[in-house]
């Protein structure tokens, strides 16, 4: 039997070893020296909106690397920084886009019956280009087949947003997610989804129909198999889908259960479409975590939201007298749709009573102008419906930062979003005037369909996502 202690064998061993430190000791000395070498971006003269204060403060911001290093008044100017004078304008954290369809970019009828798949992905590279020149350096897509793109961004082959992407709605037949024709096969009967389908919400992945327990349990796990970082289900009625009125409910709590239950095995959230009372009770019940629009909910559910610490993510330009221009918006809907606009009237008074978390929602869908015109428009209707600029600039930025970090070890961007503050991703944006006081210097619009082509904001003038500067006309 050999000696494993041999003079050989001992020093086969001491060689190995030294080799193995070598290469440790490199490595180490690589890491130190990349650590050191990260761009650094120093802004000064500085009125700083942190997202959480509703008051500015005058002051400095450091970025090295991709991360905020120091905010303060008596920073130094490290060697080799890029220093770039505010003169006096508002920084304050990037925009965040809680709840868009980036992928959902053209009106229904064309993307069903005119679109290829590369209509609509080419077309969702210029929406995503735009949503980072309006300064969203985040949106959340809640429905739509941006995972590519998505990779894309993040390997900085076209320039966008950080994406938070749910993959393809799920809906239950006859819900707001199913864009099938009414003679089409039904993949809970038996039918077989495929080139009889005529619907391309189906075959390009910006919906699934799926009915009971394993259906759902099935979606819900093709989207995390596809890196989803929340789960999106159609759990009410809506204003442009096909078949469903806007005040029934969908899903039964067992669907709900279902899908919570399989998204919080991989420790992310369910966000559900709903609008209703009834809808809106059944879903905090079974777990939900995000309710998109939810207009229509008592006063005592809204109680419950905050109670359970519940997200709202309305887009509210859906109570607003710009919705019966939208041609996504069948006539046919319109007499129910301004019943229910008017039991909405004290929705946003409610929330703020209640303490509910609040997020900012553009739901950008049709023409990719018009969808820009909505979300500018969204900007100055929601200060109507919550009464002041700050509540409406926290939801642009810490509570939607918030949400992004609901989705726990799913999320891909880790780091605090939506806040200036020391440790946070930075995601800057400086802009010419006050926020706090008037946010037409982000863009706000006040109409939508009678409102001029979207151009430029000139008022943004500094967007920085990730560290990087993407558009800079301060000099």
């Amino acid at each position: 039997m050999r000696n494993p202690l041999s003079s050989g064998s001992v020093l086969r061993t001491a060689a190995l070893l030294g080799c193995w430190l070598a290469t440790a000791l490199t490595v180490a000395q690589d890491a130190a020296s990349q650590q050191a070498t990260q761009p650094t971006t120093l802004f000064t003269n500085a009125k700083i909106f942190d997202g959480t204060s509703d008051q500015l403060k005058s002051g400095a911001v450091l970025v090295e690397g991709n991360l905020i290093k120091a905010v303060g008044t008596d920073i130094e100017n490290p060697p080799g920084a890029n220093v770039i004078d505010c003169g006096s304008r508002t920084l304050m954290p990037g925009l965040i886009d809680g709840h868009a369809h980036i992928a959902i970019n053209a009106n229904y009828p064309d993307i069903e019956a005119n679109f290829t798949a590369g209509d609509v992905h080419v077309r969702a590279t210029v929406a995503a280009r735009r949503c980072l020149d309006d300064g969203f350096t985040t949106v959340r897509d809640l429905g739509g087949p941006v995972f590519g793109l998505k990779r894309a961004i993040d390997r900085d082959l076209l320039p966008g947003p950080r994406i938070y992407p749910c993959g393809a709605f799920i809906s239950q037949s006859s819900g707001h997610g199913d864009f099938r024709h009414q003679n089409d096969p039904n993949p809970s009967l038996g039918g077989r989804l495929g080139a009889a389908d005529s619907s391309n919400f189906s075959r390009f992945g910006i919906g699934i129909v799926a009915d009971g327990r394993p259906a759902v349990l099935a979606a819900v796990r093709q989207n995390l198999m596809m890196e989803a970082t929340q789960i999106k289900i159609m759990a009410g009625g809506g204003g442009s889908s096909k078949y469903d009125p806007i005040d029934v409910a969908q899903y039964t709590a067992d669907e709900m259960k279902a899908a919570v239950e399989a998204a919080s095995d991989w420790d992310t959230y369910v966000a559900g479409h709903l609008f209703t009372d009834k809808s809106c009770q059944r879903f905090i019940e079974a777990g939900g975590k995000s309710i998109e629009h939810g207009f229509f909910m008592s006063e005592d559910t809204i109680k419950l939201c905050g109670e359970r610490e519940v997200f709202v993510v309305p887009q509210c330009w859906g109570i607003s007298p710009e919705l019966f221009k939208n041609p996504n918006v069948p006539a046919s809907k319109h007499e129910g749709i301004r019943k229910l606009q008017a039991d909405s009237k004290d929705f946003g008074k409610w929330l703020l009573k209640h303490n509910v978390k609040v997020v900012f929602a553009s739901d950008l869908v049709g023409e990719l102008e018009d969808g820009i015109r909505w979300r500018r428009y969204e900007l100055h209707w929601r200060t109507k419906v919550f009464g002041n600029n700050y509540e409406v600039l926290k939801q642009l930025t810490s509570t939607a930062g918030e949400l992004m970090a609901l989705s726990g070890k799913r999320n891909p961007y880790q780091g605090k979003l939506g806040v200036i503050e020391a440790g946070a991703l930075a995601d800057i944006i400086v802009v010419d005037g006050n926020p706090l006081e008037d946010m037409t210097v982000l863009g706000a619009e006040t109409s939508v369909f009678d409102a001029p082509t979207p151009t430029e904001i000139h008022t943004i003038r500094l967007i920085m996502k990730d560290g990087g500067i993407y558009k800079n006309t301060l000099n």
